[in-house]
């Protein structure tokens, strides 16, 4: 039968492993986020081998479950990491590996293809005329990617990018399978220890709602705050003019502040 006191005694546990959860989260996504981008250049490229290769890669990576990703890692990194030690000269210690980094690890490279497929899906959004009219108003490539492409990019990606954090974060519960403590681990031992496994697992459930409804509502202010200027009531074309004359007129500013010095 449940008990409450069992119930508020395993939340204590749990909380205390939030950290290590959301540790594993940020350094996932910010892994994942990087080599997407650098996936997405590589799957646009010109080079067709180049092009072909990158794009059976990402199907790869889709493939793999991340439970297996995370044991291939924590099992079979200690032979590599050791030869690697001797030849680059720096210490690894086989005993104590460093199995927070490798679950990052594992969870980055099961999100890779993820964050390729939304910078590109963000990038074909944007319409080919607005990088013609930077052309012919004298913008750099620079200046059309920076002023131009790039913020509607950010709104365009922000929904996705949001689901796939939010997503990152419940697979953290998988990284107690190779003894990390995180709220999954905390509730599991709680749980072992008291043999009170159904207090243990809806604490942790209820904590994982919680942290889900908070990053949801920062994911959606910052939507909101980086697509005011896509009003509804502001027409496609009037929105695009105003970007291009808001980033034109930075650059005369900037332009100006240059011939005041000098």
């Amino acid at each position: 039968m449940f008990q409450w006191s069992f119930f508020v005694e395993s939340l204590k546990p749990i909380i205390q492993c939030m950290p290590a959860t959301l540790e594993l989260t940020a350094g996932a996504v910010l892994l994942a986020l990087a080599l997407g981008i650098a996936a997405a250049i590589l799957v646009r490229c010109r080079f067709h081998v180049v092009n072909v290769i990158f794009t059976v890669v990402n199907s790869f990576l889709k493939g793999i479950p991340i439970l297996l990703f995370l044991y291939l890692l924590s099992s079979s990194m200690d032979g590599i990491m050791t030869k690697l030690a001797v030849i680059f000269n720096f210490t690894y210690n086989v005993r104590r590996p460093p199995v927070f980094a490798f679950a990052i690890l594992a969870l980055a490279l099961s999100y890779i293809p993820y964050m390729c497929d939304m910078i590109t899906t963000a990038y074909d959004t944007i319409p080919k005329g607005q990088t013609e009219a930077c052309e012919a108003l004298g913008f750099t490539k620079w200046q059309t990617m920076h002023r131009i492409i790039i913020p509607q990019m950010m709104v365009a990606a922000i929904p996705n990018f949001g689901n796939h954090f939010v997503n990152l974060l419940k697979a953290t519960s998988l990284t107690c399978m190779i003894t990390i403590m995180e709220m999954m681990g905390g509730a599991r031992n709680f749980a072992t220890m008291n043999q009170r496994f159904l207090e243990a697992y809806t604490a942790c459930a209820l904590l994982y709602w919680v942290v889900f409804i908070a990053f949801e509502k920062v994911f959606s202010m910052i939507e909101k705050r980086a697509g005011r200027y896509l009003s509804a009531a502001i027409p496609a074309k009037k929105r695009h003019r105003r970007l291009l004359m808001s980033a034109g007129r930075k650059d005369e500013e900037a332009e100006d502040r240059k011939v005041n010095i000098a």
